[in-house]
């Protein structure tokens, strides 16, 4: 009888363990847009200049407003970085005064960034574009490894790829 429940023993212990040592946890990570990740879909969009959005994260940024996924129009507007693959776009100030210039700058002074954000930011653009993201950020115990620095958190960045720029196709 005793071997029985020295066995019975070992084997309710070892249970017990491996369910304390599974994750339970599970994070999902939801597309912004509302379609699966990697499908190109038209985007109905307005340049922001992310200056205007009083976030460190943003200064100097562009990004794009997205009002409406494949003619549909989303309950609330969506806010996202972006990749432009067209070489019409520019998600940044020194990428916008190249576009214009066709100059690349060193550094801009604040008057040449208003200047060249004055007929940019604003405008309504159609856009075929899909959504992808990356991770990105410091893991929880990466400071007992490496020296302590500013970055962010852990985390999944998601963003858009801009892979054709309706809204030139028909002003030409």
């Amino acid at each position: 009888m005793r071997p029985i429940l020295v066995i019975l023993l070992f084997f309710v212990t070892i249970k017990a363990n491996s369910q304390n040592h599974s994750d339970t946890t599970k994070t999902v990570i939801t597309p912004k847009l509302g379609i699966q990740f990697g499908t190109i879909a038209k985007l109905e969009v307005q340049v922001i200049d992310g200056d205007t959005l009083k976030l460190k994260e943003y200064l100097g940024t562009i990004l794009l407003k997205i009002y409406s996924v494949n003619d549909k129009t989303l309950n609330a507007p969506v806010l996202m970085t972006f990749s432009d693959e067209t070489e019409s776009l520019a998600s940044d100030d020194f990428q916008l005064y190249k576009l214009k210039t066709g100059k690349a700058a060193k550094s801009l002074s604040s008057s040449q960034i208003d200047t060249i954000k004055k007929k940019y930011v604003g405008q309504k653009l159609t856009l075929m574009a899909y959504e992808t993201g990356h991770f990105t950020g410091i893991p929880a115990s990466y400071f007992n490894y490496q020296p302590i620095r500013q970055d962010n958190g852990f985390h999944f960045r998601q963003y858009l790829i801009v892979v054709s720029n309706l809204t030139n196709k028909a002003d030409k």
